[in-house]
């Protein structure tokens, strides 16, 4: 699953003719928490929205169970995501890297993953709604493969560039690629400090590791 990310991007390189107007003055940070305001890419630009979908149909503004997260082999059928998949309300979460937590000895241990490469970035496929104005998405996630299987059972569904075009112009039709896509199985992850388990903790010092 994905809880918490960094989304204060700086190293785009592949990435510029598809992220040309991220972050569009949206603020970004290094400890982004469901309901937060992110910034989030559509086929007609980037949009802010609450992370935590909410469904048009929606009587309650903020959903009372976690919507910041959609199984990518689920979504298609659940009742909050299933009519953003039906008219493919596809969106691209660009992020630094995001943060996992595994216990060890009776403690969560956060951790934080990232590219292989450092500078990185990470661009998660993401589904969007709109209700009575304001837009909200979540993070789609898969099964884990490769070494983050060792942290969770789930990750996020990370895109390659030509996945993420393919999201943004295709829509759900072709969803069953992402899952079988092995892009950044070789991102790498380090513990961090256990103060980004307060949303209110921010800094780049957040994303820097505790111990080799």
């Amino acid at each position: 699953m994905c809880g918490r990310f960094a989304n204060h991007v700086q190293a785009m390189h592949e990435w510029l003719d598809i992220l040309q107007d991220w972050p569009a003055g949206i603020p970004t940070g290094f400890n982004v928490a469901p309901t937060q305001v992110i910034p989030a890419v559509q086929a007609q630009g980037t949009f802010p929205m609450r992370w935590g979908l909410v469904p048009a149909w929606s009587k309650e503004p903020s959903p009372k169970y976690a919507t910041f997260n959609a199984r990518l082999e689920s979504a298609s059928g659940k009742p909050a995501f299933r009519d953003a998949w039906r008219h493919s309300r596809t969106c691209l979460i660009p992020a630094q890297g995001y943060y996992e937590w595994r216990t060890e000895q009776g403690v969560k241990q956060p951790y934080f993953v990232q590219a292989p490469e450092d500078p990185g970035l990470l661009v998660f496929a993401g589904l969007w709604e709109r209700r009575e104005g304001q837009y909200s998405c979540t993070i789609l996630t898969r099964e884990s493969a490769g070494e983050l299987a060792r942290l969770h059972s789930r990750m996020p569904v990370m895109l390659s560039p030509g996945d993420a075009r393919s999201w943004l112009t295709e829509g759900t039709g072709g969803a069953d690629r992402l899952g079988e896509s092995r892009v950044h199985l070789d991102v790498r992850f380090h513990a961090v400090d256990c103060a980004v388990g307060n949303p209110r903790s921010q800094g780049e010092a957040l994303i820097k590791p505790i111990r080799g």
